[in-house]
Protein backbone atom coordinates (compact mmCIF):
# COMPACT_ATOMS: atom_id res chain seq x y z
CA UNK A 1 0.00 0.00 0.00
CA UNK A 2 1.19 3.42 -0.97
CA UNK A 3 1.66 6.36 1.42
CA UNK A 4 -0.51 9.40 0.35
CA UNK A 5 1.73 12.69 -0.21
CA UNK A 6 1.40 16.00 -0.06
CA UNK A 7 2.27 18.35 -2.58
CA UNK A 8 3.79 21.35 -0.79
CA UNK A 9 2.99 24.40 -2.71
CA UNK A 10 5.79 26.65 -4.11
CA UNK A 11 6.89 29.61 -2.09
CA UNK A 12 4.65 32.85 -2.93
CA UNK A 13 1.61 30.48 -4.46
CA UNK A 14 -2.00 31.68 -3.37
CA UNK A 15 -4.38 29.66 -1.69
CA UNK A 16 -6.76 27.60 -3.76
CA UNK A 17 -10.20 29.56 -4.43
CA UNK A 18 -13.01 26.57 -2.90
CA UNK A 19 -16.41 27.37 -3.61
CA UNK A 20 -18.80 29.00 -1.19
CA UNK A 21 -20.92 26.90 0.95
CA UNK A 22 -24.21 26.49 0.38
CA UNK A 23 -26.44 27.10 3.82
CA UNK A 24 -28.31 23.66 4.89
CA UNK A 25 -31.53 22.75 2.90
CA UNK A 26 -34.20 21.80 5.09
CA UNK A 27 -35.89 18.60 4.12
CA UNK A 28 -39.44 18.13 4.70
CA UNK A 29 -40.43 15.26 5.97
CA UNK A 30 -43.46 12.80 4.30
CA UNK A 31 -46.87 13.54 5.83
CA UNK A 32 -48.15 10.56 6.94
CA UNK A 33 -51.43 9.59 8.23
CA UNK A 34 -51.96 6.57 10.62
CA UNK A 35 -55.33 5.03 10.98
CA UNK A 36 -57.15 2.54 13.12
CA UNK A 37 -60.11 1.83 11.39
CA UNK A 38 -63.43 1.02 13.27
CA UNK A 39 -66.80 2.49 14.61
CA UNK A 40 -64.36 5.01 16.34
CA UNK A 41 -61.30 5.63 14.38
CA UNK A 42 -58.57 6.50 16.09
CA UNK A 43 -55.91 8.68 13.83
CA UNK A 44 -52.21 10.18 13.93
CA UNK A 45 -51.05 12.52 11.21
CA UNK A 46 -47.24 13.46 11.50
CA UNK A 47 -46.83 16.68 9.55
CA UNK A 48 -44.17 18.00 7.01
CA UNK A 49 -43.00 19.70 10.11
CA UNK A 50 -42.53 16.33 12.46
CA UNK A 51 -45.70 17.58 14.88
CA UNK A 52 -47.44 14.58 15.65
CA UNK A 53 -51.25 14.95 16.13
CA UNK A 54 -53.73 12.82 17.04
CA UNK A 55 -57.43 12.09 17.88
CA UNK A 56 -60.67 10.07 17.05
CA UNK A 57 -63.71 10.62 15.03
CA UNK A 58 -66.67 8.40 15.72
CA UNK A 59 -68.44 7.08 12.84
CA UNK A 60 -72.29 6.74 13.91
CA UNK A 61 -75.49 7.39 12.52
CA UNK A 62 -78.74 8.86 13.83
CA UNK A 63 -82.07 7.22 12.90
CA UNK A 64 -82.67 9.56 10.33
CA UNK A 65 -79.56 8.34 7.92
CA UNK A 66 -78.86 5.55 6.08
CA UNK A 67 -76.08 3.12 6.56
CA UNK A 68 -73.77 4.52 3.93
CA UNK A 69 -73.69 7.81 5.07
CA UNK A 70 -70.91 6.87 7.76
CA UNK A 71 -68.77 6.27 5.17
CA UNK A 72 -69.50 9.41 2.95
CA UNK A 73 -68.49 11.05 6.45
CA UNK A 74 -65.08 9.45 5.88
CA UNK A 75 -64.20 10.35 2.74
CA UNK A 76 -65.46 13.62 3.26
CA UNK A 77 -63.25 13.34 6.76
CA UNK A 78 -59.91 12.18 4.67
CA UNK A 79 -60.38 14.98 2.12
CA UNK A 80 -60.74 17.61 5.30
CA UNK A 81 -57.60 16.10 6.72
CA UNK A 82 -55.56 16.09 3.15
CA UNK A 83 -56.53 20.11 3.02
CA UNK A 84 -55.81 20.66 6.74
CA UNK A 85 -52.51 19.05 6.80
CA UNK A 86 -51.29 20.72 3.85
CA UNK A 87 -50.93 17.58 1.93
CA UNK A 88 -50.55 13.84 2.69
CA UNK A 89 -48.05 12.00 1.57
CA UNK A 90 -48.93 8.21 2.74
CA UNK A 91 -51.43 6.43 4.68
CA UNK A 92 -50.94 3.59 7.02
CA UNK A 93 -53.85 1.44 8.30
CA UNK A 94 -54.25 -1.56 11.43
CA UNK A 95 -54.62 -4.90 8.89
CA UNK A 96 -57.46 -6.61 11.23
CA UNK A 97 -57.34 -10.08 10.68
CA UNK A 98 -59.91 -10.92 12.86
CA UNK A 99 -62.97 -9.72 13.95
CA UNK A 100 -65.14 -9.69 17.24
CA UNK A 101 -67.98 -10.87 14.84
CA UNK A 102 -69.76 -10.42 10.85
CA UNK A 103 -71.22 -6.90 11.32
CA UNK A 104 -67.59 -5.33 12.53
CA UNK A 105 -66.16 -7.21 9.73
CA UNK A 106 -68.24 -5.48 7.44
CA UNK A 107 -67.94 -2.39 8.68
CA UNK A 108 -64.07 -2.38 8.48
CA UNK A 109 -64.57 -3.88 4.65
CA UNK A 110 -66.15 -0.73 3.77
CA UNK A 111 -63.96 1.83 5.35
CA UNK A 112 -61.30 0.17 3.60
CA UNK A 113 -62.88 0.37 0.37
CA UNK A 114 -63.02 3.85 0.77
CA UNK A 115 -60.11 4.16 2.12
CA UNK A 116 -58.30 2.29 -0.57
CA UNK A 117 -60.49 3.93 -3.75
CA UNK A 118 -59.72 7.74 -1.99
CA UNK A 119 -55.92 7.17 -2.14
CA UNK A 120 -56.12 5.68 -5.41
CA UNK A 121 -58.61 8.95 -6.53
CA UNK A 122 -55.76 11.35 -4.93
CA UNK A 123 -52.42 9.34 -5.79
CA UNK A 124 -51.49 8.69 -2.23
CA UNK A 125 -49.84 5.22 -1.40
CA UNK A 126 -51.29 3.44 1.34
CA UNK A 127 -50.70 0.11 3.34
CA UNK A 128 -52.20 -1.86 5.80
CA UNK A 129 -49.53 -2.91 8.73
CA UNK A 130 -50.38 -6.12 10.89
CA UNK A 131 -51.81 -5.64 14.56
CA UNK A 132 -48.94 -7.58 15.91
CA UNK A 133 -45.93 -5.59 13.95
CA UNK A 134 -47.65 -2.14 15.82
CA UNK A 135 -48.05 -3.80 19.34
CA UNK A 136 -44.27 -4.57 19.65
Amino acid sequence: MAYATLIVPAPGASAPVLPPLSPPMLVALPAVLALDLGSTTGWALRGRDDHITSGTIVHRNDRWQSGGMRFLRFRQWLTEMKHVSGGIDAVVYEEVRNHAGTDAAHLFGGWLAILSAWCEHHGIPYEGVPVGTIKR
